[in-house]
Parts: C-alpha cells; sequence; structure tokens
C-alpha cells in the first residue's frame, strides 16, 4: 500500500450517494475518509482532528466552511466541486482559486478527475 493510507480527507456535499461513491473509491486508494453533509459539520469534524485534504462543494455553506477552516494555524489543502448551474465554471474556479483551493471541478466531473487531483494535492 502508499504511503496514502496515512492520510485523512473530509468529504463534504450534501448529495449522500457522492459522498458514499467517492468515499469508497478513495477508501480503496488507501485514504482514510470522513463524511460531512453541511458546511457546519465539515467545521467541527475538522476542528476536532485537522484533515489532510478537504473536498467540498462550493456554495453559501461551503464558501463559509472553506473561509472558515483556512483560519486554522497550519492550513488545510481543498479541492472544491460546483454544481455548473450554480455559478459559471470561470467564476467558481476564480472563487475558489481566490479562497486558497487546489483546484476546483465542476460536477459532473469522472471520478479518475477527482482522483488525479487529490493524488497531486496530498504529494
Amino acid at each position: 500500500m502508499t504511503t496514502s493510507d496515512s492520510k485523512r480527507i473530509l468529504i463534504a456535499d450534501d448529495d449522500f450517494e457522492l459522498r458514499t461513491m467517492l468515499a469508497l473509491m478513495l477508501t480503496g486508494e488507501g485514504y482514510g475518509v470522513s463524511h460531512a453533509a453541511t458546511g457546519m459539520e465539515a467545521i467541527a469534524l475538522h476542528r476536532r482532528a485537522p484533515f489532510d485534504l478537504v473536498i467540498t462543494e462550493l456554495g453559501l455553506d461551503g464558501f463559509g466552511a472553506l473561509m472558515e477552516m483556512r483560519r486554522h494555524p497550519s492550513p488545510t489543502k481543498f479541492i472544491a466541486t460546483s454544481k455548473t448551474s450554480w455559478l459559471p465554471a470561470e467564476l467558481c474556479l476564480r472563487m475558489g482559486e481566490q479562497l486558497g483551493a487546489h483546484c476546483v471541478l465542476a460536477k459532473p466531473f469522472p471520478p479518475e478527475e477527482l482522483l488525479s487531483a487529490v493524488r497531486s494535492a496530498l504529494k
């Protein structure tokens, strides 16, 4: 197994099926994965034990969670996802980058694209 088994990832998204699918994929790669359905839940989990990477959906709740978690003394790496129907993809990309996201993925995205972004963020 790779060194990925020591890395902890938090998936924060209101879509239960997406969280479950991503968790199965990332667990299969050896990562430790936790779930949060809301930004507030993600913040609470992160405060208890900071994660190596947070994958969060942008939106009013997601933006707030990102800003709050970035205040931690050693900021966590982030991958942001966004529904293209919510905001134009270019705007989400710029907003995510401004908030310090490692990358921003527009939904729906291929699982391989997320896995590649995770590997890149955690190396």
